[in-house]
């Protein structure tokens, strides 16, 4: 998976925002709120080739078996490609 060029991610307490930065600002005119773990998602997804891979880390991450938690993976990277922040 390979992360959109023009957004910075920041920590706010326990959530993360996705702020769109130069050109995209002109494009996009909306801040993504992320909870901690699509955070987690949103920050390592181009460590991952697949979604799978991606819900192994997450796994890893939280002490969860990756099965478990494969659904709310794919349904957070789907959301993000489809705000177009994830391709």
């Amino acid at each position: 998976m390979k992360k959109t060029e023009g957004y910075v991610i920041r920590k706010l307490e326990e959530e993360y925002v996705l702020l769109p930065t130069g050109k995209r600002a002109e494009e996009v005119n909306e801040v993504i709120s992320l909870s901690e773990t699509a955070g987690f998602i949103y920050l390592h997804a181009e460590e991952a080739a697949s979604i799978p891979e991606l819900a192994e880390l997450v796994g890893r991450e939280y002490g969860i078996e990756a099965a478990e938690v494969l659904p709310d993976v794919k349904a957070v990277v789907e959301t993000l490609e489809k705000k177009g922040v994830l391709s």
